[in-house]
């Protein structure tokens, strides 16, 4: 069995919510990186948290079939992305982490390489490779620091209005495809390679963040201690991407989204004054819905006795 005090050289982290249809694939790509590059220093753990589907019944699956280097922990409720990646991370002391979403795959070749980007210099924190759509095409995975204006022109009008009134390259659109290792703001948490050192140090994701906007907080923390943050394209993986807080106009996952996008403005010293405008229009929010409603009710009056 795994001596959880020892340090491994490579710790590979799945946090699972309700991911039973994808979450074999991305374990298996783990297992086959350790098997082919780590197997006596490496190791998988999968932090399940309270899944209702058969999530728990895979990590038993694989805790049985490899017990050396597999590990299965059941969260009794959904501590949120954020939290869960930090259990996992303090259950593994490692020199390296991998933290692979549950709807990813990639060939094992790709971890030797990310890990002599990620070890070329002391002062390098994070290496995210480029990641694919299931057609092979480029997922828009790398992205600059979000601006206030710009979220916000985004969830009241929509990308298209946004792209109008409020122009930013979120995207990265107007660089040129990068075909060697470059400097980036921040990439999608979905595939990150980081340094265990700076784990050790500085700790992984703010638990202020249940969901989205803990992979941004990340890497404006790598830089602001010092460190970078890297893309290295010429390495890949596979991304099921689903954007679940797009799909409509308004559901459950964007109102997360938006809670965690303020929690992000008012962390950080250049947003504080957009968070402070953020708060007085909510302070002020109940008195004008009053007037704007005693005003309709005014006119609807009037039109009555006329």
């Amino acid at each position: 069995m795994i001596t959880m005090t020892a340090k491994k050289d490579i710790a590979f982290v799945i946090v699972s919510y309700n991911s039973a249809k994808t979450l074999r694939g991305a374990i298996e790509s783990c297992i086959k990186a350790i098997e082919d590059f780590y197997p006596q220093t490496g190791t998988v753990i999968v932090y399940d948290n309270a899944s209702k589907d058969k999530c728990p019944q895979i990590l038993d699956d694989f805790a049985w079939r490899y017990p050396d280097i597999f590990i299965g922990k059941k969260g009794e409720r959904n501590l949120g992305f954020g939290v869960a990646n930090n259990r996992a991370v303090a259950a593994i002391p490692s020199n390296v982490y991998v933290l692979v979403n549950p709807d990813v795959t990639f060939k094992s070749t790709i971890i030797p390489r990310l890990e002599v980007t990620l070890n070329s210099e002391s002062n390098i924190a994070i290496v995210c490779p480029k990641l694919l759509y299931l057609d092979k095409s480029v997922q828009p995975s790398i992205r600059r620091f979000p601006t206030f204006n710009f979220l916000l022109c985004k969830y009241l009008l929509g990308e298209k209005l946004q792209n109008i009134l409020c122009p930013f390259d979120y995207y990265y659109a107007g660089m040129p495809a990068p075909r060697k290792i470059i400097e980036i703001n921040w990439a999608i948490g979905a595939f990150m390679m980081i340094s265990g050192k700076y784990v050790e140090r500085y700790g992984l994701f703010d638990e202020r963040f249940f969901l989205y906007f803990e992979d941004v907080s990340l890497c404006v923390d790598a830089w602001q201690n010092g460190y970078r943050v890297l893309f290295q394209p010429k390495v890949s993986a596979l991304h099921l991407y689903q954007r679940c807080s797009t799909r409509s106009k308004f559901n459950y996952l964007t109102l997360i989204h938006i809670i965690s996008a303020l929690k992000f403005f008012a962390k950080y010293k250049p947003y504080r004054k957009s968070w402070q405008l953020i708060t007085l229009i909510l302070a002020i929010y109940p008195k004008l819905r009053h007037s704007w409603r005693y005003f309709v009710l005014s006119k609807f009056d009037k039109l009555q006795r006329s």
